[in-house]
C-alpha cells in the first residue's frame, strides 16, 4: 500500500515548518534510531517547496535533540526551543541566523516546548505538553529576553488525551490549541484540537477532533506532532507518520503534509498531500531522468528491490543484506545531465560509495568516488557535475549498518526557465 510520499528522504519526525524571508525551514527530530536516541540535528530548507536542501545546526548537542522549533525575536536573533532526549526536559538556544551557530542559553523545563507569538498581545509564549504556557521575558533590551520564564499559566479546559506535541494557532479571534494524542509508538497517535477566545482557555475540544488519525485505507499510521504554515493563502499541516514497514513504531517516522482549512471555528482536513510541489503548482529546478527506468543490482532484500530507487518515493528503498553492493540504472538511451542525487536511508550516517557512468555498459567512468574515505550521506547527497551516460551505477562499499540502503537515485537535468 502506498501512503503519502514524505516531503524529504529519511526519517524525520516532529516537523516544525517556519518561513524567514524567502526561505522555508523545516526543523525536526532526526529519527531512525532506537527509542530515547536520535541522530544529528539537521534542518531542511527550500525556497520553492520543490527543491529541498539539508544542513547541520552547529552548536546544538550531538544526537540528543528532540522536536526543535524556532522563532525570531524582536532583537533579530533566533531562539530555538527543543527537548533533550537525555533528561526529557526543555532547553533554549540562540543564534544570529536560522541555521546557527547556536549557543545554549537556558534550561527551561517543560516537555515538547513550542514557541508562539500571540498576535493579540504581541508577546511570545512557549507552550508545553505539561498543559502550561510559559510567558517569556519579552523585553528585547533584557539580557534574559526569550530565555527566562516570567510567568507560568495553566491551560484550562477540555484537553482530552493531551499527550505531547502542543501547538498554538490564532485565527479570526480564536485560539486553537492543538496536540498529539495517543501514544507515539502505537497506531493510536493522532492530532486533536480545542478552541478558546483566550490564550490560556478555557478550551473546548472541537466536535470534529481528532482531525488526523490512523487511516488504514490511505496507508497512514500514527500521524502527529505537527506544525502549520500558510502558503499562497492555503494552510498546510506538516507532521510525521510511521514507516509502514515497521509500524507501529516511535523510531522510524516520515515527515508528511496535509492541507487544512480554518472555517467557522473549526479546523477541517481538506486532503492528504502526496506531492507538495505539484499541489501548489511549483516547478523544481530539475527533471529526474531516472524516474521509473529499468534497474538491476548485485543483490537485494525481498521487498526492497532495486526498482525502488527510481520509483519517485521517499518511503520505499533498495536495501541489501551486506556491503559491498551496487545498483545500476538503465536510462534507456544516452542523456546529458547536470547532477546526480543519491538519497541514503540515513543521511546523517557515514558511508563509503562511488558513482560510475557508462554509455555502453562496457566502459565505465568515475563520476564521483568516496569509496576510500567515509562521508556523511547528506553532505554528498547532491553531486552537481555535468555528465553523459545511458547507465548510472552506485556502489556502496560499506556503511555504518554494513549494508547498502538507498531511497532514491536521481539523474537530474536542469529545467529550462
Amino acid at each position: 500500500m502506498l501512503a503519502q510520499n514524505p516531503v524529504v528522504p529519511g526519517y524525520f519526525a516532529d516537523p516544525s515548518i517556519v518561513k524567514f524571508g524567502d526561505t522555508y525551514y523545516m526543523y525536526s527530530t532526526t529519527d531512525g534510531y532506537y527509542s530515547g536516541n536520535d541522530g544529528e540535528a539537521l534542518v531542511w530548507t527550500t525556497k520553492n517547496l520543490a527543491d529541498w536542501e539539508v544542513q547541520t545546526l552547529p552548536g546544538l548537542p550531538h544526537e540528543t535533540v528532540w522536536a526543535p522549533a524556532i522563532i525570531q525575536g524582536d532583537n533579530g536573533r533566533y531562539y530555538l526551543y527543543c527537548q533533550s532526549s537525555v533528561d526529557y526536559s526543555g532547553y533554549v538556544y540562540s543564534g544570529d541566523s536560522p541555521t546557527g551557530p547556536f549557543k545554549k542559553e537556558a534550561h527551561l523545563g517543560g516537555f515538547d516546548i513550542e514557541p508562539f507569538r500571540d498576535p493579540v498581545s504581541g508577546k511570545i509564549y512557549v507552550i508545553s505538553a505539561g498543559r502550561e504556557l510559559f510567558l517569556m521575558d519579552n523585553d528585547p533590551k533584557s539580557p534574559t529576553y526569550l530565555i527566562k520564564i516570567e510567568r507560568k499559566l495553566s491551560i484550562k479546559g477540555n484537553l482530552f488525551d493531551y499527550t505531547e506535541g502542543p501547538y498554538l494557532v490564532y485565527k479570526e479571534g480564536l485560539y486553537y490549541c492543538m496536540w498529539a494524542g495517543g501514544r507515539c509508538h502505537e497506531s493510536s497517535y493522532k492530532v486533536r484540537y480545542a478552541v478558546s477566545k483566550n490564550i490560556d482557555g478555557p478550551y473546548e475540544e472541537a466536535i470534529n477532533s481528532p482531525i488526523l488519525q490512523t487511516d488504514e485505507k490511505a496507508g497512514i499510521s500514527g500521524p502527529g506532532h505537527h506544525s502549520i504554515t500558510e502558503i499562497d493563502g492555503r494552510f498546510f499541516m506538516f507532521y510525521h507518520r510511521q514507516d509502514l514497514v515497521r509500524a507501529p513504531t516511535c523510531d522510524y517516522r516520515f515527515p508528511t503534509v496535509s492541507e487544512v482549512e480554518f472555517k467557522k471555528g473549526k479546523i477541517n482536513l481538506v486532503s492528504y498531500v502526496d506531492d507538495l510541489a505539484k499541489t501548489l503548482n511549483k516547478k523544481g529546478k530539475y527533471t529526474n531522468l531516472a524516474l521509473n527506468k529499468s534497474t538491476f543490482s548485485s543483490n537485494q532484500n525481498s521487498g526492497f528491490e532495486a526498482s525502488k530507487v527510481v520509483d519517485g518515493r521517499y518511503d520505499t528503498r533498495w536495501t541489501t543484506v551486506a556491503a559491498p553492493s551496487d545498483v545500476t540504472i538503465d536510462l534507456g538511451k544516452e542523456y546529458s545531465f547536470d547532477a546526480i542525487r543519491v538519497c541514503f536511508e540515513y543521511p546523517d550516517k557515514y558511508v563509503t560509495f562511488k558513482i560510475e557512468i557508462s554509455t555502453d555498459y562496457q566502459n565505465w567512468q568515475i563520476y564521483v568516488d568516496h569509496s576510500q574515505e567515509a562521508v556523511q550521506g547528506y553532505k554528498q547527497m547532491l553531486q552537481q557535475k555535468e555528465g553523459k551516460a545511458r547507465y548510472v551505477k552506485v556502489t556502496v562499499k560499506n556503511s555504518e549498518d554494513r549494508n547498502a540502503s538507498i531511497w532514491e537515485v536521481q539523474v537530474l537535468k536542469t529545467n529550462k526557465t
